[in-house]
């Protein structure tokens, strides 16, 4: 194994560790009335929402994880069936959702663009077979930093509907203290399957993703691999869903869980290290591990037969990750 230089920081893989993996994205957001920090996870906690925040984008239990611009049907059945723009962008006739590097932007007849606050009081209007369903009202903005040097900030959004009990409630499950907290982001021309933890292109480029907080689409994007506000490819990004995922095997099954620490850089060099960890975990692939020395659990079984990591590199793989010497 040739030697690394150590630079970059440490992040906990599924969710916040009992390590300084939680000290990522200090910034905050601007705080409204009566909310004590809208970009802290659980009611409580300390952790940064973007490493240890929600999982789920839903409307009444079903799942808007990725829906198509021209209204195709996602998995769960649920559709954008018009898109209102706000009062101000409507008289300027911006009134066509799109997304560009990774970001919503609201289009005019002449293509040009409108995007970042100017979106907010935009609706979305969401259904089933082509009935009426709910509105998401995008009520809020925000620019986060992602976690890779050179990487631009990325556009995030609190998105709201009105619940069955008239509760404004954000699409991304979860506890928090503001329902309209931008905790949302937007990765365009691409879907995930979190079952098979593979990346699914979408070449018409209609498909987009919404991504909560402390999810894996989430993370993939602030570690620097969003589709459309990066170079890398589908095979790239597909190997950084498997490490963020513990994919070892590259069937889909995950080999970690919440709050597991974990260390990581990669071969572009845009992501390291902090400081020195207890042991190489594993080196990854679109194929999921490549190899396996410690898992980021100990102890654990994993159901297929791979190779130490004493003959590979990073060189070999996309990342390479680590087991930090603080547990």
């Amino acid at each position: 194994m040739k030697s690394r230089n150590c630079h970059g920081f440490a992040v906990a893989a599924a969710f916040c560790g009992p390590v300084t993996a939680c000290d990522i994205d200090n910034t905050l957001i601007g705080e409204e009335p009566g909310v004590t920090n809208p970009r802290i996870g659980e009611k409580g906690s300390s952790c940064p929402i973007w490493q240890c925040g929600f999982n789920a984008a839903e409307v009444f239990g079903g799942s808007i994880h990725e829906l198509h611009l021209g209204g195709q049907a996602n998995g769960h059945g649920l559709q954008l069936l018009k898109v209102v723009p706000g009062p101000k962008a409507a008289a300027a006739g911006y009134d066509r959702l799109d997304v560009v590097g990774d970001a919503l932007v609201l289009r005019d007849d002449r293509g040009a663009a409108l995007a970042g606050a100017a979106l907010i009081g935009t609706r979305l209007h969401l259904g089933m077979a082509g009935q009426p369903l709910t509105t998401v009202l995008i009520a809020s903005h925000d620019r986060v930093a992602r976690w890779a040097d050179g990487a631009p900030d990325v556009d995030a959004y609190g998105l709201v509907y009105i619940d069955g009990h008239h509760i404004e409630r954000n699409v991304c499950t979860g506890s928090y203290d503001s329902p309209r907290a931008p905790i949302a982001l937007v990765l365009g021309g691409e879907t995930y399957d979190m079952d098979a933890k593979e990346v699914r292109p979408d070449p018409e480029r209609q498909w987009f993703s919404i991504a909560c907080a402390g999810s894996a689409a989430a993370k993939l994007s602030l570690l620097g691999y969003g589709p459309q506000s990066s170079k890398t490819s589908p095979a790239q990004r597909q190997a950084t869903l498997k490490m963020i995922t513990a994919d070892y095997c590259g069937d889909g099954h995950s080999y970690t869980v919440d709050g597991t620490p974990i260390q990581w850089e990669n071969v572009q060099g845009t992501v390291g290290l902090t400081a020195e960890p207890a042991a190489i975990e594993a080196v990854w692939t679109a194929a999921g591990a490549l190899c396996v020395d410690e898992p980021r659990i100990a102890g654990t079984v994993i159901d297929c037969s791979l190779p130490r990591c004493g003959d590979f590199d990073l060189a070999d793989g996309e990342w390479i990750s680590y087991v930090p010497l603080v547990q």
